[in-house]
């Protein structure tokens, strides 16, 4: 249910006035309503904790009415306020050394009072030392005080009514309330005067109660407040609240409005919502907060922000230290440049790469990558726009490698065709973003005057605005934003007022619940509306060829003429390596492998019917690696013939050798491209197929395990004497030698021999062999390491 006892959060904005005739003697609340002002008074909501109640949906970043204010050393801070005085009423101001100095609770020092309403109103006019005394501080540093303002109820009340009081009348302060009437921070120069030094004071965040019920029927009882807004990049708007009302409301200004989390990145999002509290990180930066990334609360002043404030200072400021007032910036990009994700200058693999530039302000980018050919061209490609926030300095952009799509809508589509694509760069910064989210504001029928001001912050540069209320459901036909979305701008004060509006002058009517119905129940009851501008730059533009490198390369064979081979044996490799393109590649790794205990011992220089080209060839200590870096044209091969030898300390059995040949950075090989995250350089060509999207399926390993080393002894058989002719009943004796190469004894050996039919019998067998017909055998023989075995036996001629 809506109460007319609602707070309002004014975030980020603190308004000025500058009202003809009249000189300005604070920055304050007299400055909200300065003499003649129209509309009603809006009271400022000062309380530490929420209320944890239906009040904090219009109140989500409540605050003890913050401040701050820029001094020098010896110069003054004069405070004052309604509540001081007053029941619990204080003034608390920290300095930048964190030292907090507090006014007396009951005294009179520091408040803006009077005998009457209209007394308490012609002294908040006259400003500190002539209307009032303030509380007073000398600063004995320089830097940023804060300031903030206790109400009469203390810090945690939870009262807060308001009365239907004209800003431009006389007025009182509750005596238990957590509103306060009237406030005001000046800052004197070190010498004595009474004329204040302007432009030095400034909010993150307000919270206001305006009286509701009657007065949202009538337009002149509305926020007619005017503030000045200073951004991060030295430019001012003026805003003119024109009448709108939310009773209790809550109001900030910021660089990115409300935001949402797109692929991990926190991203604007140029809509209103349908919700006015309970906002996440990812939604909203808090603007009590520290600036955060490229999340910037603007500040708000009174007055137009003074030239002699620094470009930042340290102090009582959340982090320590903040932007003030920088120079006036036109947004700039230089130095456009095409990166791959492997970190090639000018090429990109199917991963894409990144677009780099140099930014002399933080803001937000357009950038579009688009075809230089003309439809129908092979290299022709449909234009991709990326958007997001650029930081100061030297920016890198995440581009996917795809274009925008058939239908041209910049949508990421298809990779960009292979080759050398030309294609233009083109990248615009918008800078002086400001975002006006009014929280809980029920109507806004004659939408806010948002004027940018030129250099002499009086001339106006731009009123044009936009806003997307699309997201916020409900709301009355005629009580909703029209347009209800508005992104190519419109005029917010020039001319027949087009600004951002929403519900109407009409007297309360529920309509069910929520925004359904009229005045306090209008279309911006409990949403988060928002209005947004900002500063185009010009546009950078940059022609460049894109190098689009696909190649599918592959180990297209491993042949040897050996099979079985033994410990000291030569084998010969003959590897063929091949890219069969489209396009050509440089320096792509190349390697052959062979398992421990087996040595490469020669590898001469490959050969090439094409114009290939080998780098850095060489054998690795342990003789067990070739690698190599190879310049292949598309469908060029390369032939290598390498000798290996078996070492004795070589496992016996099927012997593995591979071939491997890997994409260089920023290539994509079709079947041999690693898919993971976060991405990485290739540096394995086993992860690169392992992860390649296809099961680890790919050309570029080949295997080849046809030799076998083989663990066997050698047999020499011999007659004793070698006699060269043999007779009938002679008899010959014969030895079998049985040599061993391994350096480990051969135990368990086995041998045998037949004996041919022109042989009969055989005697004195060694070693143990029987024979059996005519066959010798010999059992659990051992032959030692590195040694030889000699068997023999005698047999007769027939």
């Amino acid at each position: 249910m809506k109460h007319f006892t609602k707070f309002y959060y004014f975030t980020s904005l603190l308004i000025c006035f500058l009202f003809s005739g009249q000189y300005s003697y604070a920055d304050g609340s007299k400055d909200l309503y300065p003499s003649g002002v129209g509309g009603n008074r809006a009271f400022m909501l000062s309380k530490k904790d929420p209320f944890g109640t239906t009040s904090d949906r219009s109140y989500p970043f409540v605050n003890l009415g913050v401040h701050y204010v820029y001094a020098n050393v010896g110069e003054s801070i004069a405070v004052a306020s309604s509540a001081q005085g007053v029941g619990n009423g204080q003034i608390y101001i920290t300095r930048p050394n964190g030292v907090v100095v507090q006014s007396v609770v009951g005294n009179t020092i520091g408040q803006i009072g009077g005998a009457t309403a209209n007394d308490r109103r012609a002294n908040e006019l006259s400003g500190p030392r002539i209307g009032y005394t303030p509380f007073n501080h000398i600063a004995a540093e320089e830097g940023i005080y804060k300031i903030e303002f206790v109400p009469t109820g203390g810090e945690n009340s939870n009262t807060a009514t308001q009365v239907d009081i004209s800003a431009n009348s006389g007025w009182s302060q509750a005596t238990n309330s957590s509103l306060i009437a009237a406030w005001d921070v000046s800052v004197f120069p070190a010498t004595t005067g009474t004329i204040p030094i302007k432009g030095r004071v400034y909010s993150n965040v307000f919270t206001f109660l305006i009286n509701g019920g009657s007065a949202l029927a009538s337009s002149s009882k509305g926020f007619k407040a005017v503030y000045y807004v200073l951004t991060s990049d030295g430019y001012v708007y003026k805003v003119d609240n024109n009448g709108n009302n939310g009773v209790g409301f809550t109001s900030f200004v910021n660089n990115q409005g409300f935001t949402t989390k797109l692929s991990g990145v926190i991203e604007p999002s140029y809509k209103s919502m349908d919700k006015s509290f309970g906002f996440t990180v990812d939604e909203l930066q808090d603007p009590r907060k520290q600036d955060a990334g490229t999340s910037v609360t603007h500040k708000m002043f009174y007055t137009i922000p003074n030239s002699d404030l620094p470009s930042t200072s340290t102090g009582a400021v959340p982090g320590g230290s903040t932007w003030l007032k920088n120079s006036r910036l036109a947004p700039k990009v230089e130095n456009l440049d095409v990166e791959g994700v492997d970190g090639t200058i000018g090429q990109v693999s199917n991963k894409g790469g990144f677009i780099k530039f140099d930014a002399n302000l933080p803001g937000r980018y357009t950038l579009i990558i688009s075809s230089l050919k003309a439809i129908g061209d092979p290299l022709y490609f449909p234009a991709r726009t990326i958007k997001g926030n650029a930081v100061l300095g030297t920016n890198s952009v995440r581009w996917d490698g795809k274009d925008g799509g058939p239908a041209g809508d910049g949508v990421a589509s298809n990779p960009l065709p292979s080759g050398n694509v030309p294609a233009k760069l083109t990248v615009q910064l918008q800078g002086a973003e400001v975002h006006f989210p009014y929280i809980d504001m029920e109507i806004n029928p004659d939408g806010i005057k948002l004027q940018l001001l030129k250099s002499d912050n009086i001339t106006v540069e731009s009123d044009v605005v936009y806003w997307d209320d699309s997201m916020v459901l409900g709301g009355q036909a005629n009580q909703k934003s029209n347009p209800t979305t508005n992104l190519t701008g419109l005029p917010s004060a020039s001319g027949t007022p087009n600004g951002h509006k929403w519900g109407s002058y009409t007297a309360d009517n529920p309509g069910g619940s929520g925004n359904g119905g009229t005045g306090s129940y209008s279309f911006g009851n409990e949403k988060a509306m928002d209005t947004w501008t900002y500063v185009l730059g010009d546009q950078e533009e940059r022609a460049i060829d894109i190098s689009v490198k696909t190649a599918d390369l592959e180990v297209v064979s491993i042949t040897t003429p050996s099979v079985i081979v033994k410990i000291g044996d030569d084998i010969v490799y003959t590897v063929i390596a091949r890219n069969n393109g489209p396009s050509d590649v440089l320096k792509a790794p190349f390697a052959f492998n062979v398992p421990t205990g087996f040595e490469i011992i020669e590898a001469p220089v490959p050969t090439s019917s094409c114009a290939a080209v080998e780098h850095d060839g060489a054998i690795s200590t342990s003789k067990t690696s070739y690698t190599s870096k190879l310049d292949l044209a598309n469908g060029c091969a390369i032939t290598y013939v390498f000798k290996v030898r078996a070492t004795s300390s070589a496992n016996f059995g099927t012997m593995n050798v591979d071939a491997t040949i890997m994409r260089p950075n920023d290539v994509t090989d079709p079947d041999a491209t690693s898919t993971i995250t976060p991405i990485v350089p290739p540096t394995d060509p086993y992860v690169e197929i392992d992860n390649n999207g296809f099961g680890g399926v790919s050309n570029n390993i080949k295997k080849s395990g046809v030799v076998t080393l083989v663990d066997k002894l050698t047999a020499t058989k011999s007659i004793f004497g070698n006699p060269t002719s043999v007779a009938a009943g002679q008899t010959l004796i014969y030895q079998i030698v049985l040599a061993n190469g391994s350096s480990v004894a051969k135990t368990g050996v086995t041998a045998s021999d037949v004996l041919p039919a022109t042989l009969t019998g055989a005697t004195g067998i060694s070693h143990g062999g029987t024979l059996t017909g005519q066959t010798i055998n010999w059992t659990n023989l051992t032959v030692p390491a590195n040694g030889t075995l000699t068997l023999s036996f005698s047999t007769t001629v027939v």
